[in-house]
């Protein structure tokens, strides 16, 4: 990654979330470095005879005194790490082979900063020379926090366990260590949902799968599928399909 440097120094100003609409802008020098991963949209930047664009889940890097023209087609979101360093390096775009471990760290660290409890800063540092540390890889980013690798062991085990009369979400979010708010942002920038829409959602495609074979009653696919209560399933299902179990099948057939 061009401007990576393992002699130069960083320090972090601000971790901030940034919103754009449909717009043209000219921004003036800044006398610090941003690193910036977007979120959602996409952009074009100029500066001098270089131009860029960048899209969602691409990281893209602006040096400090840099003056540079931007054009953002649609809505973009981003967020983005304004530091200090003694780096000398030029405008850049960086699209990622995995953008989705990015982000979570990105989430992550601008929680961090933002709630500032003791050590934050240290903490905050730390998780941006992983950023670092991952995109230099190769542009092949790999899970090396204990924060991710807990998320991803808590994920698993959801995973493995999602029909099991013992399983809960809190006990999950529990076996991660981590607040339930910051594990329920992690998971929504991987699957794109909420922890108990998708947990509906695999129990769902099982009883799919288990009403199908016509072996079992809507009573014994419920309990196979994770529902322990069969008239909660039996809701959820006329909710979701617009038939109640006894017919899904059929529907889905005809569908």
């Amino acid at each position: 990654m061009g401007f990576i440097n393992e002699n130069v120094s960083i320090k972090i100003l601000e971790v901030c979330f940034m919103s754009f609409d449909i717009t043209s802008v000219q921004v003036a020098a800044r006398p610090y470095h941003a690193l910036a991963f977007r979120l959602c949209g996409s952009a074009s930047f100029s500066h001098d005879k270089l131009n860029l664009s960048t899209d969602t889940g691409d990281l893209f890097y602006i040096p400090a005194n840099y003056s540079y023209e931007a054009s953002y087609q649609g809505k973009n979101e981003i967020l983005v790490i304004h530091f200090e360093s003694d780096l000398n390096s030029k405008m850049d775009n960086y699209r990622l082979n995995n953008p989705h471990i990015v982000s979570v760290l990105f989430h992550r660290l601008y929680d961090i900063w933002n709630e500032k409890s003791q050590g934050y800063y240290y903490r905050a540092l730390s998780i941006m020379c992983e950023i670092l540390e991952n995109i230099s890889a190769g542009q092949t980013p790999v899970f090396q926090s204990e924060t991710i690798k807990a998320f991803e062991n808590a994920v698993d085990y959801m995973e493995n366990n999602y029909t099991s009369d013992e399983f809960s979400i809190n006990k999950t979010i529990e076996m991660a260590h981590m607040s339930n708010t910051y594990f329920r942002k992690l998971f929504y920038a991987k699957f794109n949902m909420t922890p108990i829409r998708y947990l509906i959602s695999k129990r769902l495609i099982l009883a799919e799968k288990l009403l199908s074979t016509g072996k079992y009653s809507v009573k014994e696919v419920a309990e196979m599928s994770g529902f322990c209560d069969v008239k909660y399933f039996s809701r959820l299902v006329k909710k979701e399909y617009g038939v109640p179990p006894a017919k899904l099948y059929c529907h889905i057939t005809k569908k």
